[in-house]
């Protein structure tokens, strides 16, 4: 650090700006971006978005014939999956994916919607049935 020189920029805004040092004066030079807010500023602007939708609700659980969960590796390159489905269309696909987030919450592990079904990662199939009946699902049945 001996052969460093310390160079001193002054704080009234009389310095000079260096050229292409900032890649969004770069973008602003060639007018590929505009002097609108960045993604931090929007994020503190009051106010919300007219385009945001409503989150779904997780389907009532009481209301749902019979659950079905089974445990799969087969097709999914050895990883082990438990699978709920509702045979006789207990679900709509609509209330499907509020239900995977919610699993993905509270069992603290990945859940998507697949084909009609929730396809939870890991062998869960205890851990979700119990979840299940906390819910108020009537009848969960493992394995078939």
């Amino acid at each position: 650090m001996a052969g460093k020189k310390s160079r001193k920029i002054p704080v009234d805004g009389t310095a000079e700006k260096e050229a292409n040092t900032v890649l969004a004066d770069l973008l602003r030079e060639h007018g590929l971006a505009g002097t609108e807010a960045g993604p931090r500023e929007k994020a503190a602007a009051p106010g919300k978005d007219k385009d945001t939708v409503k989150e779904e609700a997780a389907p009532d659980l009481a209301g749902v014939g019979k659950i079905v969960l089974r445990v799969q590796r087969k097709g999914r390159g050895g990883k082990t999956v438990t699978v709920l489905s509702t045979p006789g269309g207990g679900l709509v696909p609509a209330s499907l994916e509020p239900l995977a987030k919610d699993i993905r919450k509270a069992l603290g592990c990945g859940a998507r919607v697949e084909d009609g079904t929730v396809v939870i990662q890991g062998d869960n199939s205890e851990r979700a049935e119990k979840w299940l009946l906390q819910r108020g699902a009537r009848q969960v049945v493992r394995g078939s």
